[in-house]
């Protein structure tokens, strides 16, 4: 009888000291890729790692749905703190207790009205209209980057922050109308509440957890700022912000709880995920010399190098959902109350539907990946992340032949998005 008692697929430190557990994935997807995955610090679930279950259960928003009572995998005594609730925040505010936190804690139809407050900022033709302006971005920060090696002289500095970080930031700023000031600010704030927080936040006598809930409030705080100075009369600076505050969704205007978790979720999901895909994308494109010089070479193959980047990074991890009512998935049932936990990367290794998928190759095709989900909770922001990843990407192409990883990178503790919290990078010849 397989024994799979060894495997560790849930526990943060696992992410940061090792990275993505693909071992056992394969082993999952080959012996058990519906598995009911118990361990003593945390509550268990269903584990899927196929690609076609993984959107079988996307498929079935009314069955798999995300307002049950977990959407993120979290340590048993460790809050969800992006579920929010009735927090010292909340409390001080009256903020009702069964309001979602966000748009992803939400299903259908109030999911698909409130998704639709803001889906016309991230059309494709909204993106087409932003390319100039991102790439003029990128090309600066990659100049700024440029700039920070050459006076390295040599010795190694960081790409996530000193590249990676600052266009997904910059780019959902501008949308969104907040000030250049700002945006230094809300990437400590957004870091520290998926785990990667500094210690010079963390005061005396706090731990890194209340350290983190305390920059979340204050995040909080911001946006709350944000919303009450959109509502004076004449409205705010912010053209998105304006819209938000005066959308109705089903015929009722959003209050501040609504506003802020919505515009909390757009920053960081517009953050995080692209930078730790540009991040991952370059260590990539460096540990494949082949790849990277076929792109140099060849610019025109920049979209479909996008494509892998996201196939290959998979910088979500897992989401989970709950079973409202019984369920055969692929012969297994799930029952009425289950949880279940997709991991995407598994699904973007699937050898069901990815020729050799351990292989780095910007001309695959097909490249139908999983990454930015499927069905009714496909990611709002994919034609962002695409543009500014193709910006990113493009603006790095006269330097890429002179950068070389130096060791000693280190990721983020988290098992929900995660990717590199530093990337040493030098420049070479």
């Amino acid at each position: 009888m397989l024994n799979l008692d060894h495997i560790n697929i849930h526990h943060p430190l696992r992410y940061a000291e090792q990275g993505y557990p693909w071992a056992e994935w394969d082993l999952l997807r080959r012996e058990a890729p519906i598995f009911w995955y118990e361990r003593d610090d945390i509550e268990p679930f269903w584990a899927i790692t196929r690609y076609d279950d993984v959107k079988t259960i996307s498929g079935h928003p009314g069955v798999f749905i995300n307002g049950g009572p977990r959407l993120r995998l979290t340590l048993k005594g460790e809050p969800e703190l992006l579920r929010g609730g009735l927090d010292s925040f909340g409390e001080s505010r009256g903020w009702d207790p069964a309001e979602p936190p966000d748009l992803t804690f939400m299903d259908d139809p109030r999911h698909r009205h409130v998704r639709k407050a803001s889906s016309w900022a991230f059309t494709q033709g909204c993106m087409r209209g932003m390319m100039a302006h991102l790439d003029q971005l990128a090309t600066g920060f990659a100049d700024e980057y440029r700039a920070e090696l050459e006076a390295a002289g040599g010795q190694p500095r960081d790409f996530v922050h000193g590249y990676a970080a600052k266009l997904p930031l910059a780019a959902v700023g501008e949308i969104m109308g907040l000030p250049d000031d700002d945006w230094k600010q809300i990437l400590v704030w957004s870091e520290a509440i998926i785990g990667e927080i500094d210690d010079a936040l963390v005061r005396p006598g706090e731990t890194r957890a209340a350290a983190a809930e305390r920059c979340m409030n204050d995040f909080r705080q911001y946006l709350e700022d944000l919303v009450h100075a959109h509502r004076q009369p004449g409205g705010g600076p912010s053209d998105f912000v304006n819209r938000l505050v005066n959308a109705k969704v089903q015929g009722k205007a959003m209050n501040d709880q609504q506003l802020i978790g919505y515009l909390f979720v757009l920053i960081g999901a517009g953050n995080d995920t692209t930078r730790n895909a540009t991040a991952g994308g370059l260590a990539a494109l460096l540990e494949h010399p082949e790849q990277r010089d076929l792109l140099c070479a060849h610019p025109e193959l920049l979209p479909g190098a996008v494509d892998e980047v996201l196939r290959w990074t998979s910088p979500v991890i897992s989401f989970l959902r709950t079973a409202t009512e019984d369920f055969d998935l692929a012969g297994t049932r799930i029952a009425r109350g289950d949880t279940v936990c997709m991991f995407y990367p598994s699904a973007n290794r699937d050898e069901a539907h990815f020729e050799d998928p351990y292989r780095f190759d910007i001309t695959r095709s097909p490249n139908e990946y999983l990454t930015f989900g499927y069905g009714a909770h496909f990611c709002l922001g994919t034609n962002l992340a695409r543009a500014e990843l193709a910006s990113m990407m493009k603006a790095l192409l006269p330097l890429l032949p002179r950068l070389e990883l130096a060791g000693g990178a280190t990721r983020i503790a988290n098992t929900h998005v995660s990717g590199y919290a530093k990337l040493p990078v030098r420049l070479v010849g």
